[in-house]
């Protein structure tokens, strides 16, 4: 893709009330504000629609509402893989920390059940996803890095990331609801 048409597809979606596009798929798919990741899925859409221009085969200016169509479509799919994504990765996450209960304690994994009597990681971990939970062990409990943690459960980096965003955002409101 070309800055200029970046450019152009982006002022397209800016237009027009082009942007009920992405709202629209994500509401087909149940993608509510509520939803953690709810932000990194519009803006997905957003990429999605500006893929999209870039790939259509005519000029938008020629039919715009069939560009619409092409356009919800493209960001439907798109939404709709992260979706499946999102689910594997969950899934693959639950396997590993599954196989990993079923392993004997060891006096050096003794050592670290302090950690989870202390009350906020208690409230915050009550409060977190599963994958989030297993984060919150990689990386509290283990000290692993992102990378680490990556490679232990097979998912990206910035998945990883994700979920230290999401962890630390639930950490915050769990502070700001025990300070009041």
């Amino acid at each position: 893709m070309e800055k200029q048409t970046i450019q152009a597809g982006f002022n397209f979606l800016l237009q027009d009330n082009n942007e009920k596009i992405i709202f629209g798929a994500a509401k087909r798919l149940h993608i509510s504000p509520v939803q953690t990741n709810y932000d990194d899925f519009i803006q997905e859409g957003y990429l999605a629609f500006v893929q999209a221009y870039d790939r259509y085969p005519a000029l938008v200016t020629d039919d715009p509402q069939k560009f619409r169509v092409f356009a919800y479509q493209a960001v439907y799919w798109r939404l709709l893989d992260l979706i499946r994504q999102t689910s594997r990765v969950a899934e693959k996450i639950q396997f590993d920390q599954e196989t990993l209960d079923a392993q004997p304690q060891s006096s050096g994994d003794l050592a670290f059940d302090a950690i989870y009597t202390d009350q906020l990681f208690q409230e915050l971990y009550q409060c977190c996803t599963l994958a989030e939970q297993n984060f919150l062990k990689d990386c509290y409990v283990l000290h692993l890095k992102n990378n680490e943690i990556a490679a232990k459960h097979h998912v990206s980096c910035q998945c990883v990331s994700n979920l230290r965003r999401s962890v630390g955002n639930k950490a915050l409101a769990q502070i700001s609801k025990n300070n009041h």
